[in-house]
């Protein structure tokens, strides 16, 4: 007699049973086809999985997923999906090796490969009371689930591509291959789009915890997955889901309408710019999810990488663990570092300054340069930490001390030719002619240039220090949008100071507008306008400009917040730059967008129609239709500012 696999009641049948005669599960030692049934795994969304074995000369172990009897009308999507995965050949895709019909029940199968563990199986820890107890389960770093993040989006964007979504990821569908890569499982309920943006289904599949709202509305599209990704990177990190309640009408409601809690709650060693990453693929509105599962594997990435930052030892150069309150090799809180406005001292990993409440260390500051600690111009100028430094155009801005007043300055230097000298000359009286109208700037909200000054192949240009934090590095210090009335009182001050800038003689427009050149004042809350351009000087005939750095598209069409089609530049363009920028601090969603700006209330529901409206005409493509001057633009803005 032979016992069925079935985990609730093993039923006796005859030896050369094939699946058990008082229910649907199969006999151990039972041949499907060529293959041998070992033992019982679990059940997926239509049928149940056992572990076979191959016969000689391969003797692999496999998996084998047969339908269930109480899904025989889903017999069709069963064929559809054994058919999808054999038809996905990617390296992060569970592959599927054959495809038959029991013998005796004639329940369709299809033979798979073998991984018995889940990502989960990848975080397991000793059981504290010892060997005794199974492994428990331990919360991941969050640098730990990056090259998983990577596999998984990898293989989801191939799904996507073929027109399909996937609409159950989940931890249990997250497999480890043989070669400790993820294979994503399961597609019993992936849906065929095709070239469609979303499907109306009319019926709810899926697992509860893990669904978006559209998916719960029978309306899933290919932002669904994203949703469902970020709510397993927040288990994974967190030890749970952002919403556990039993009831489904509850978890539904949550899903919803409910704001998911910051995983920090459950995990406060968790980076807040990892947090607010998987908040945003977690959106309730699609529209403001990343704009594929790819930008939200690399924007993960890069919120680890700037983390990581915090995390490095200054005294022995350990990278350590996000999270950590010291350093694992040398034991030290304190490091040496010092906060970049304050120089107040930072505690290992802080974010933010304890004094003065600023980023600590802004993600764009460059820690070595051999620029740090030489003295300039007789000795007067000491550099003391780079703000800015560009590969491609070789512009450096540093801020420095005045060793004559000892009050802090900013530097900035330009490469000039270092030979021929009658080149270099020529470049030298290029930079002078070019930044004469700066020197002879005088507006209160304006940097104003204290020097001028060529030594070896550069020249240089002083400006005043103001203290203070750019508007990019706020957005990166609250990671969310900035509210309308504070966006509202910035454009009202850069509009009057672009204004002053058009009628000077002749005008003097900034071709580069943008978050990082705004700067807000620390202790009167002054927006400033800063980081003028000045074009590379003319080239003689027949010698080529330098290359310098990688050449990307980006670099290449200059910067994200521009108008590129705009020729020639005009206050139309810049009308364009400050309210892209200002789109970004009302969104926290960066350019570019393509092929156009969405209406800003898209993306953040609390802002107001009247300011969708300003920010919608400066943003039109066509320059025609934006606000033709900075005054026209600012009466609509004072109406809203001033109401």
């Amino acid at each position: 007699m032979a016992r069925c696999l079935n985990p609730r009641a093993h039923h006796d049948n005859p030896p050369d049973a094939v699946t058990c005669q008082s229910c649907e599960f199969l006999v151990p030692g039972a041949h499907i086809g060529t293959y041998e049934v070992v033992d019982f795994i679990g059940t997926g969304s239509y049928g149940h999985v056992y572990k076979i074995r191959e016969p000689n000369p391969l003797e692999r172990t496999l998996a084998l997923k047969v339908l269930r009897l109480d899904q025989s009308s889903a017999r069709s999507s069963f064929f559809q999906e054994a058919r999808r995965i054999a038809n996905m050949q990617h390296s992060n895709i569970l592959p599927i090796y054959s495809f038959g019909l029991v013998s005796d029940s004639q329940q369709p199968y299809f033979v798979m490969e073998y991984a018995p563990r889940t990502i989960n199986d990848l975080f397991l820890r000793d059981n504290p009371q010892g060997h005794a107890g199974p492994a428990v389960r331990r919360l991941a770093y969050a640098e730990e689930l990056i090259p998983y993040i990577q596999q998984i989006a990898s293989a989801l964007s191939y799904v996507h591509d073929h027109g399909f979504v996937h609409q159950d990821i989940k931890a249990a569908n997250l497999l480890v291959g043989r070669n400790g890569q993820i294979l994503l499982a399961d597609f019993g309920t992936a849906y065929y789009l095709g070239m469609q943006t979303h499907a109306s289904l009319g019926e709810i599949t899926g697992t509860a915890a893990y669904m978006p709202p559209e998916q719960w509305q029978g309306a899933p599209r290919r932002d669904s997955d994203q949703y469902a990704l970020a709510i397993c990177c927040y288990e994974l990190l967190s030890g749970r889901t952002p919403f556990n309640y039993r009831q489904l009408d509850a978890m539904f409601q949550a899903h919803l309408k409910e704001p998911p809690p910051s995983p920090q709650q459950w995990n406060p060693r968790i980076p807040v710019e990892v947090a607010a990453v998987l908040l945003r693929a977690m959106a309730k509105d699609y529209r403001q999810r990343y704009s594929s599962i790819i930008d939200f594997a690399e924007q993960y990435t890069v919120a680890v990488e700037i983390a990581q930052q915090r995390y490095r030892c200054l005294i022995c150069g350990q990278q350590n663990r996000t999270g950590a309150q010291r350093c694992a090799f040398c034991g030290a809180q304190y490091d040496g570092r010092d906060c970049q406005h304050c120089g107040s001292p930072v505690r290992f990993g802080q974010r933010c300054c304890s004094h003065c409440g600023r980023l600590a260390l802004s993600p764009n500051s460059i820690q070595h340069n051999p620029l740090i600690g030489v003295s300039l111009h007789q000795g007067r100028y000491t550099p003391q930490r780079i703000l800015k430094q560009s590969e491609e155009t070789g512009i450096v801005v540093a801020q420095s001390i005045d060793e004559r007043t000892q009050q802090p300055v900013v530097l900035k230097r330009w490469e000039c030719a270092s030979t021929p000298l009658t080149q270099r000359a020529s470049d030298i009286a290029y930079y002078e002619r070019a930044t004469e109208p700066l020197a002879r700037l005088r507006h209160p909200l304006l940097p104003r240039v204290l020097d001028r000054f060529a030594e070896g192949q550069y020249y240089y240009e002083v400006m005043n220090y103001i203290d203070g934090e750019s508007l990019e590095e706020r957005m990166q210090k609250l990671l969310r949008p900035l509210p309308e009335r504070e966006i509202l009182g910035y454009l009202n001050t850069l509009l009057n100071v672009l204004e002053s800038l058009e009628r000077m003689q002749p005008p003097l427009r900034h071709y580069d507008i943008s978050p990082a050149n705004i700067l807000i004042e620390y202790q009167r809350g002054r927006v400033f306008l800063t980081g003028f351009q000045v074009p590379s000087p003319p080239q003689p005939q027949g010698i080529r400009a330098p290359i310098r750095g990688r050449r990307t598209t980006r670099k290449l069409l200059g910067s994200p917040y521009q108008p590129i089609q705009d020729r020639p530049y005009d206050q139309r363009s810049c009308i364009y730059a400050l309210a892209a920028s200002m789109h970004h601090a009302l969104t926290n969603v960066a350019p570019p967008h393509y092929p156009a700006y969405p209406p800003v209330r898209l993306l953040n529901t609390t802002i107001s129609s009247s300011l969708e409206y300003i920010l919608s005409r400066a943003l039109l493509e066509d320059a025609k239709g934006r606000y033709q001057s900075y005054d026209e633009m600012r009466k609509d803005v004072q109406k809203l500012y001033y109401k």
